[in-house]
């Protein structure tokens, strides 16, 4: 369909963009806390062993397993060192959502992991419409493919995947554009149990620095089209880049066709990987993080790379990159020229001196009150116990989370909550929990169970919701990395579709747009991964299932607002 130009779109939807008109969603009120809806504990693992993985695990991630239009929580958990006589070792569980209710599947969902457990990455791996789950672990990595009935069988070595090291994050995204989902895994340290010694303050035992490991290579295992996979880490020059992995993105920067790599590093500066299989026809990755201006952070230092997103955050149609760092740093929000070159801008646009309180872990970028402006939730909790008395209260370990409310412009800090504890926060998700038009947050907090934000939102706005699934041999089914531009009330967004990014996490696939006050429909365009693009007019109020190639779509109203 060809798009309308502005003057008869204005007509037709009957809405407009009034900048002098603030939102009426209170801040204060954009989402309820509950605090004991999730039946989970996370168990670090902690011992007195003092091994790094236990202070910043674990993940979590939403997927719909059971196939019933409600989404599912799995969490990741951690593992001691050495269990006790008689205990039982802690596990992952998936949690399916039953009437609005999280209800362990229990043994029969066939997750058996007991590792210490990081990330994780959620997609169809083998390519058959149901999401399949990839957990990373520090030892043995684990695959879950699905039967589309959420039960799920652990094919790790059968299908190629046997690495045993430190893995931390993980993303799902077709390297090479054959239509389906490629492994990237990112190793965190080159960590030996049997000669680690802990480290000291004083006369006491502590968590070492991850400036005391060296740095390891990251994976990338292509997949075949049917789930099985082939290490082409070493031919694809990742060995040239050990790194200190904790956050990864998948992001086109040229944008050319091709999904790039960004890798937040924990402590060392972090590595921008532009994917060179269109211009050389071969899997190869040159490291370009220090030349395109997003190695360092502010004062050109490397910092303590956690969480990552990206977004076009000032709505140019380009997407910034945002990571998460460790106290007195600042969080960064490095910003896009358009041409792939970036600028540190967190000073600038109100994000960095509120983080320097703070050790942040997970990052989105959402719109939290629908006001049609991306704003910024960002997790924290520190990374040493006893921090409060080290630091004669100048520091806690339990931190507040925060939410940074955008207007195009900047961004400002704002309660999101009339209460809000501080906690040792570290995953962040993002998703519709109740199908409702506005995206809730479940946030993952280290020793304690998870905490559910659920959004209060909806219905104060026009919103525009998409579920997108490729079809043709280049285009994977999942749709990560299609570019999506919806066009209403003389106002326009862009977005890349990913699944990974935070920390440790894997979201909701659906995307959902605020309109301006009035819409009824947008023009939305989509350049699918293999290069075609697709217009319609949605209609807003719905989730529309949009199928490559079908000139049919299935839509679905939003439930009403709890």
């Amino acid at each position: 369909m060809r798009p309308l130009s502005l003057i008869p779109l204005l007509f037709i939807c009957g809405c407009t963009f009034d900048p002098s008109v603030e939102d009426p969603q209170v801040a204060s009120e954009l989402f309820q806390i509950e605090q004991n809806s999730i039946p989970f504990i996370h168990d670090s693992g902690a011992r007195g062993a003092r091994y790094i993985g236990e202070i910043v695990g674990s993940g979590a991630g939403l997927l719909d397993a059971d196939g019933d239009g409600d989404l599912d929580l799995f969490l990741v958990n951690g593992s001691p060192a050495k269990l006790e006589p008689e205990e039982e070792a802690p596990r992952d569980q998936l949690f399916l959502q039953v009437d609005g209710t999280f209800v362990a599947a229990g043994s029969d969902s066939g997750i058996v992991g007991s590792e210490a457990g990081m990330g994780l990455a959620i997609g169809d791996i083998d390519n058959d419409g149901d999401p399949d789950i990839f957990v990373a672990n520090d030892g043995p990595d684990q695959l879950y493919i699905n039967d589309g009935k959420g039960r799920f069988s652990e094919q790790s070595l059968s299908r190629g995947i046997t690495g045993d090291s430190f893995s931390s994050a993980a993303v799902l995204v077709d390297i090479e554009g054959d239509g389906d989902l490629d492994l990237f895994i990112g190793s965190y340290l080159d960590f030996d149990a049997s000669t680690f010694v802990p480290c000291t303050r004083g006369d006491q035992e502590v968590y070492c620095a991850p400036s005391n490991f060296a740095a390891a290579p990251c994976l990338l295992l292509l997949n075949d089209g049917t789930g099985n996979f082939s290490d082409v880490s070493s031919s694809s020059g990742l060995n040239n880049h050990p790194a200190k992995a904790l956050g990864i993105i998948s992001i086109d920067i040229e944008p050319d066709g091709d999904p790039d790599l960004y890798v937040a590093n924990d402590g060392e500066a972090n590595f921008l990987l532009i994917n060179q299989w269109k211009e050389q026809g071969r899997i190869f990755f040159l490291e370009e993080a220090l030349l395109a201006g997003c190695a360092y952070g502010e004062g050109a230092k490397a910092e303590a790379g956690m969480g990552v997103d990206a977004a076009d955050l000032d709505g140019d149609g380009d997407e910034e990159i945002l990571v998460t760092n460790l106290e007195a740093q600042s969080n960064s929000c490095y910003r896009n020229d358009g041409d792939g070159m970036f600028m540190e801008t967190s000073f600038a646009n109100g994000l960095g001196p509120a983080s320097l309180p703070h050790v942040g872990f997970g990052i989105q970028a959402l719109d939290a009150n629908l006001d049609g402006h991306l704003d910024i939730f960002v997790t924290n909790g520190h990374i040493i116990e006893g921090i409060g008395e080290i630091r004669q209260g100048a520091s806690h370990f339990a931190q507040p989370d925060q939410l940074f409310l955008g207007d195009g412009n900047g961004f400002k800090l704002t309660p999101y909550s009339a209460h809000v504890d501080p906690t040792v926060g570290r995953s962040l998700l993002r998703g519709d929990l109740d199908n409702d038009g506005d995206d809730d947050l479940i946030i993952t907090r280290w020793n304690s169970n998870p905490q559910l934000l659920r959004s209060t939102a909806a219905g104060s706005a026009a919103v525009l919701g998409l579920r997108l699934e490729g079809s043709s041999d280049q285009s994977n089914r999942d749709a990560i990395g299609a570019r999506i531009t919806v066009s209403a009330g003389g106002r326009k967004w862009m977005r890349e579709h990913r699944v990974q990014s935070s920390y440790l996490a894997s979201h909701d696939p659906r995307l959902l747009f605020a309109l301006p006050e009035g819409c009824t429909e947008g023009d939305v365009s989509v350049l699918w991964p293999d290069g075609k693009v697709e217009t319609r007019r949605l209609q807003t109020g719905s989730y529309h299932h949009w199928i490559q190639g079908q000139e049919s779509l299935i839509s679905t109203e939003f439930s009403p607002p709890r």
